[in-house]
């Protein structure tokens, strides 16, 4: 597949870390790459930073395959379909979110 994700379903406790990788093939390497949230369409692109954006999620590209996304404290509100997409094409992923053992 052009973009495919090591997992399509990941999970995390509220105010922990989720990460996210998404694999694409090397004719993406100069495409915009995004990690995306379907319910709204809101997006965070690689390499690039909106105040307005959610602070706590970050996406970093190693340049070669991979492009990565870390979610920090993640709330139960972000559970839900997002998807990685590098160019026109992308992948979905699950995201779970689960209480915080107290």
């Amino acid at each position: 597949p052009d973009v495919s994700v090591v997992s399509s379903s990941v999970s995390g406790h509220e105010g922990g870390d989720i990460s996210v990788q998404c694999v694409y093939n090397s004719g993406y390497l100069s495409k915009l790459k995004q990690w995306c949230r379907y319910k709204d369409q809101s997006c965070y692109t690689v390499g690039r930073t909106d105040a307005s954006q959610n602070p706590s999620v970050q996406i970093s590209d190693d340049g070669t395959r991979y492009f990565t996304m870390l979610m920090t404290g993640p709330r139960l509100t972000d559970c839900g379909w997002y998807f990685c997409s590098a160019g026109e094409t992308l992948n979905p992923v699950q995201l779970t979110v689960t209480k915080a053992k107290p």
